[in-house]
């Protein structure tokens, strides 16, 4: 029987690295801090530092949010980029979902476009979230933990509601 390893979270690894850091220079410097030159625990404190800002840049604290104006410009070119990835689409669905394949829980969107006649057309590899991406972009005062519908005839984005068979 194999064993399966799951990889780590990144601030998992981040913090093994940091208890590493300190075990290692305790060791050479002695377990007293206090004890240990001006120099050393400068070095000490930059280590940390950088081993603290990677995992930072892959999660930051606060993301940024593009100005109003970079917001109004990505939602007016929406409908021409949507065209570079789907040329057909007059409707596409994004729907959110929670994936916990690598231990921590993210969520990654699915889409489905739609022509004119209602056919569903192909995507290219990594077409659901370069359009998420873009959608996200554009509108993100949405609730994106809801499916959302963009419609091309009105450049709007909807909450997708299912439709009741009576």
């Amino acid at each position: 029987m194999a064993t399966v390893i799951e990889p780590r979270p990144l601030a998992d690894e981040v913090e093994q690295a940091l208890v590493q850091l300190d075990a290692d220079f305790a060791a050479v410097y002695g377990p007293d801090m206090g004890a240990w030159s001006r120099g050393v625990r400068g070095e000490l404190l930059e280590m940390q530092r950088a081993r603290r800002t990677a995992d930072r840049e892959a999660h930051p604290l606060h993301p940024r949010k593009a100005s109003a104006g970079r917001r109004r410009r990505h939602q007016r070119q929406l409908p021409w980029r949507i065209h570079t990835i789907a040329p057909a689409a007059v409707t596409v669905l994004l729907a959110p979902h929670w994936s916990d394949a690598t231990g921590e829980v993210h969520r990654v969107f699915i889409a489905q476009c739609f022509d004119t006649d209602g056919n569903r057309l192909n995507l290219p590899r990594g077409g659901s979230a370069r359009l998420a991406a873009l959608m996200q972009g554009a509108f993100p005062a949405a609730d994106w933990n809801r499916p959302q519908t963009w419609h091309a005839d009105g450049n709007q984005l909807t909450t997708w509601q299912q439709r009741r068979v009576a």
